[in-house]
């Protein structure tokens, strides 16, 4: 398995390196000088192969190859919009986004969001989901990590979308989401998928969202957990896209 780590202002040369990812590298998994590992920049998706120098109390010194562009990117723009969840939830729905292809997440207070951030503590969140998704887009060999955006209100975040082809997944909707996702995935559209949190969406939420340019649409007859749909919806998307691509 091809190890790798994220290394922020990535640049060819020698580098010493501290604290988390220092850890990482030396402390769990034990490379030793002349070990060789992938770099990636998170921030400008670039990469490089990296050879431990020096391993030092603290520390980790390696030699950064040429860089070039990283190998594994999101095929196209895609924003999750997730109504704030309870517990660890968001931080399983951030790491599902990040392994199945979403360039920005937008964390969202809605009506019936339990979870309220503050300013500092919103702060915490905003630093763990980051890390989440670095940690999750070096698992799974991806070179450009999502964006996690701050928290926001519904409105904000159905205006800020800025997506070709939109979809508010709503339980109680008429119309599927096949035949629009379909369409849109033939046409090379950007996407925008929004959810909502263990509550659902209001009506008022709803309405707001269609009024914004989403279609309402459904998964279906079962109703799905929250941290549930956005795998379900996200897998479905890039195994249509692996398809196409053949």
């Amino acid at each position: 398995m091809t190890i790798r780590a994220p290394i922020p202002d990535l640049a060819a040369g020698e580098r010493r390196l501290e604290g988390a990812v220092a850890h990482y590298l030396g402390r769990v998994l034990r490379l030793r000088p002349g070990d060789v590992f992938v770099a990636f920049d998170p921030a400008s998706a670039r990469e490089a192969d990296a050879t431990a120098v020096r391993v030092d109390e603290g520390a980790f010194t390696v030699r950064v190859g040429p860089l070039r562009e990283g190998r594994a990117r999101a095929p196209r723009d895609l924003v999750w919009i997730q109504g704030l969840a309870k517990g660890d939830k968001m931080d399983s729905i951030v790491r599902d986004a990040t392994e199945l292809g979403a360039t920005r997440v937008l964390p969202v207070v809605t009506a019936f969001s339990v979870v309220q951030l503050d300013g500092p503590r919103a702060a915490a969140r905003m630093t763990r989901w980051a890390r989440i998704a670095e940690e999750a887009a070096r698992q799974c060999g991806r070179a450009d990590p999502p964006v996690v955006e701050p928290p926001r209100s519904w409105a904000e975040a159905v205006a800020g979308a800025g997506a070709a082809a939109r979809f508010c997944l709503h339980e109680r909707a008429k119309d599927p989401l096949g035949p629009g996702l379909a369409r849109a995935l033939a046409a090379g559209s950007s996407l925008a998928f929004a959810a909502g949190p263990e509550g659902g969406l209001s009506e008022a939420e709803v309405a707001g969202a269609a009024a914004g340019g989403f279609e309402v649409v459904s998964l279906g007859p079962f109703v799905l957990r929250a941290e549930t749909v956005a795998t379900a919806v996200l897998g479905a998307v890039r195994v249509l896209l692996a398809d196409s691509a053949r």
